[in-house]
């Protein structure tokens, strides 16, 4: 920060003379200004909490738009490819989990699996061992187990998620062969942690569907780590 300093000459005579106000109006005035400092105070103090409750306000709005992606692609799959039934399930950080199924698979979904019972528990039983880890391995460095999925389900995923990258994907036609600049390059501070993906270097600029899963597992990591 730069400072600039100044002397100020002692008031005048005149000064005074021209400043020529009561004790009680200049009581009023200071008053006046310890109320606008207190004033400014807690706007400074309250920025950080109301920058945290527009972030969890975006979140919250983001998480219908993403339920909504992810239930027309897994109808897309059902027509598509001739599936029999699909459930899928997201714990959220902050309220109830979020689930959705076929017809086929609902009463199985709902009264055997009891996802939106049981998941939280599970979890609550699965961060305790992430955290024991947390000194040794950065969170990002679980990205290698996107590996774990098909190759179906993270095609559908990559087209879900792509939606909310900005600036959004349609702005870059596939047949220009310019990437969004949140697509993977292999010069990321992340890259090698997508695991054995990263020995197949940076994908190409292509649909998901048409991409190899180990580059879509690399898309993938890049677009979670993008919209996150």
């Amino acid at each position: 920060m730069v400072e600039f300093h100044r002397e100020i000459d002692p008031i005048s005579n005149s000064e005074d003379e021209a400043e020529d106000i009561s004790y009680d109006e200049l009581k009023k005035r200071m008053w006046k200004d310890r109320m606008r400092l207190q004033k400014f105070k807690e706007k400074l103090n309250g920025e950080p909490e109301s920058l945290a409750k527009q972030e969890d306000a975006s979140r919250r709005k983001k998480m219908p738009r993403a339920q909504d992606a992810i239930l027309k692609y897994m109808v897309n799959i059902m027509e598509v490819c001739k599936a029999q039934g699909f459930v899928y399930g997201i714990v959220p950080e902050k309220g109830k989990p979020v689930t959705g199924s076929s017809n086929s698979l609902r009463h199985w979904w709902k009264e055997k699996v009891r996802f939106d019972q049981d998941a939280p528990l599970a979890i609550a039983d699965f961060l305790p061992v992430l955290d024991r880890g947390s000194h040794e391995l950065d969170p990002s460095s679980y990205m290698h187990m996107l590996y774990d999925l098909q190759d179906i389900t993270l095609g559908s995923l990559l087209s879900a998620l792509m939606q909310h990258c900005i600036p959004p994907q349609r702005k870059f036609p596939l047949k220009m062969g310019l990437p969004p600049p949140w697509w993977p390059s292999g010069e990321e501070l992340w890259w090698g942690q997508q695991g054995i993906s990263q020995e197949h270097g940076p994908p190409p600029y292509r649909k998901p569907h048409d991409l190899k899963k180990s580059w879509k597992v690399t898309v993938l990591a890049a677009v979670i780590k993008h919209v996150s």
